[in-house]
């Protein structure tokens, strides 16, 4: 190794590095550089850093949490003043906003003061003694609130949280009470009464003015009675033109028969007229055995027809010649139709007349159930009045003995909300173990403190080995001089 005189001082020369290191190792070379160039700053660091919190935490009191669980079951329905409405719907499961309003309610300044006043913060604990907020969270998916408070005073905060549980299920029932509804419900009990006195009254006075009894009911007699009094005056209205078109039909047939007919004849013995009828006999023989032999049309065949045609008006000539004398009686036809035609006559009298008193009384029917509806109008008013006080003070005594019930549930606390888990000693140390705190410290300064000492070296600008030199200058680093005193 060559040495190289400077000043009167003979210095050693390293040869310049033959190859290139790899990135990795260029890498750890980095980290072991930083680390060993910034020791000093990266203890200080580390003391300045950790010294303080490790001071703190072994030096602050141990802190324990003691929790009440309160279980918020929706069994009970409120009263309210909703003449319509029974109370608050309920559920199998109290809604979110029903927890949250719950978590509202504990954490209520009157519940606060109350705890403060009854039990304040023990002045013997000493001035290093601590206490947390009162906490009231909700337990996922469940219908449990958890009240909670943190405190290096066990007994003190077992004693805080119960007493807010109880405190805070008594102020739910005073804020879901409605103050003076029991008072309310008697005093609209006996308003209505008295309304129901003077509708009943009102309704009587009418009854015995109008003489009714049951207006809708005497009314739908009335009606009844008409529909059937109109239905028989349409019946009759129909026989009636049954009758007259009766009546018609005999007066017509009437005229087409005779009074009189002639009963019998007397006829004298003429020789001639049974020679006529013997002629006309032997003739029709001929024409027959004429057609045997020619048609109709034959000039013979007609001939016979002629002669035989003339021998019979002779014949109707001589049997008037021969008739002596002729009886007449009444037409026994005429005489049925006769006396049927009087009867549909009287029939017809008979109907018109029934027509007449069924129109006289549909008409009196028709004015008595208009009459019957007017005073049906005003009985009905009066009777929905009477059954309106009626269900009102139904409702209201229902509402009244509901008020009473409730009020007798709120002196027993029969609520909605119950304490399934009271805190109880020993109570578990809030936070995390003071040793895992000191290992946390500890590796978060060292980290810090490294990271500060990589920083200081990410800044600094000058040039620090001959990796530098090649980089900036880009030249080749021939020699460097590893140790100098002058």
């Amino acid at each position: 190794m060559e040495k190289l005189q400077m000043e009167g001082t003979e210095t050693f020369l390293l040869e310049a590095p033959q190859q290139k290191e790899d990135a990795t190792q260029r890498r750890i070379l980095y980290v072991l550089y930083v680390l060993f160039k910034h020791k000093l700053f990266i203890t200080a660091a580390f003391l300045v850093l950790s010294l303080p919190i490790l001071i703190f935490t072994l030096s602050r009191p141990t802190e324990y949490i003691a929790v009440v669980k309160l279980l918020i079951k929706p069994s009970r329905a409120f009263l309210s003043l909703s003449p319509t409405s029974d109370g608050l719907p309920l559920s199998i499961q109290p809604s979110p906003e029903t927890m949250n309003s719950e978590i509202q309610n504990i954490k209520s300044r009157e519940v606060r003061e109350r705890l403060a006043k009854e039990l304040p913060f023990p002045k013997s604990s000493g001035n290093r003694a601590t206490r947390g907020p009162l906490a009231a969270t909700p337990v996922r998916a469940s219908s449990l609130i958890q009240i909670s408070l943190t405190s290096s005073n066990p007994e003190w905060a077992v004693k805080v949280v119960n007493r807010a549980a109880e405190l805070y299920i008594a102020q739910h029932l005073t804020v879901h009470k409605t103050p003076g509804v029991e008072e309310f419900y008697e005093e609209q009990e006996k308003k209505l009464r008295t309304q129901l006195i003077e509708a009943e009254k009102a309704l009587k006075e009418y009854q015995d003015r109008e003489k009714i009894v049951d207006a809708p009911q005497e009314l739908g007699s009335t009606l009844a009675r008409l529909a059937a009094f109109e239905t028989n005056l349409k019946t009759t209205e129909a026989a009636i033109l049954e009758a007259q078109e009766k009546v018609s039909i005999l007066e017509r047939q009437l005229r087409e028969q005779r009074e009189h007919v002639a009963s019998g004849k007397t006829i004298a013995n003429d020789p001639a007229y049974a020679s006529i009828n013997g002629r006309i006999i032997q003739l029709q023989l001929e024409r027959n055995s004429l057609l045997q032999r020619y048609t109709e049309d034959d000039r013979f065949v007609r001939d016979k027809d002629k002669e035989i045609a003339e021998l019979k008006n002779r014949l109707t000539a001589e049997v008037q010649r021969m008739v002596q004398g002729e009886s007449v009686s009444l037409n026994s036809l005429h005489q049925g139709i006769l006396a049927t035609l009087l009867t549909e006559r009287a029939n017809l009298k008979a109907l018109q007349a029934r027509k007449d008193t069924l129109l006289k009384q549909v008409a009196s029917l028709s004015a008595e159930a208009a009459e019957l509806k007017r005073k049906s109008f005003a009985y009905d008013r009066l009777q929905q009045d009477l059954n309106a006080r009626k269900e009102a003070l139904a409702l209201y005594k229902k509402k009244g003995e509901e008020a009473r019930i409730s009020e007798a549930m709120d002196e027993r606390k029969f609520g909605n909300v119950s304490i399934i888990e009271k805190a109880s000693p020993p109570l578990q140390r809030a936070g995390r173990s003071p040793w895992m705190l000191i290992v946390i410290t500890i590796l978060g300064t060292i980290a810090i403190a490294i990271a500060g000492a990589f920083a200081i070296e990410f800044f600094n600008t000058t040039l620090r080995n001959e990796t530098d030199v090649e980089e900036q200058m880009g030249l080749p680093v021939l020699a460097t001089v590893q140790y100098y005193r002058s």
